[in-house]
Parts: structure tokens; sequence; C-alpha cells
């Protein structure tokens, strides 16, 4: 990447990857297991499920978001 000034920047971590991929993943399985939580009328599980999917998706945008 080329910074504004037009002196090359620093790659990404491959940490800073990983954890964007962890996040993504771990976004779409929530989503896919609460389709087929509701599907199969398992209501008493679509909410834990949602509730995990959200807190990990949101909360590392968050430490990402002060981060920079």
């Amino acid at each position: 990447m080329t910074s504004i000034d037009g002196t090359p920047g620093t790659p990404p971590e491959p940490s800073s990857n990983r954890l964007a991929w962890a996040t993504l993943v771990t976004g779409l399985v929530s989503i896919v297991a609460v389709v087929i939580l509701a599907l199969t009328h398992n209501a008493e599980a679509i909410a834990p499920v949602g509730a995990i999917g959200v807190a990990v998706t949101s909360g590392v945008q968050i430490n990402s978001r002060n981060r920079q």
C-alpha cells in the first residue's frame, strides 16, 4: 500500500487478517445456524446463537476502530 505522501506503507500484519477472517466466518456461521434453527422450529435456541454471533462480530469491529 502507498500512503498519501507517496511513500510505501507497511503491509498489514497477518494476525489482523486472521482476525478479520475469523470474524467473517463466525458471523456467517451464526447466520446459517439461526436460519437452520428457525426452519426446524427451535425457538429457544435462536436467541442465544444469534446473540453470540452479534457479540463476536460487533465486538471485534469496535476493538479494531479503537486501535486506529
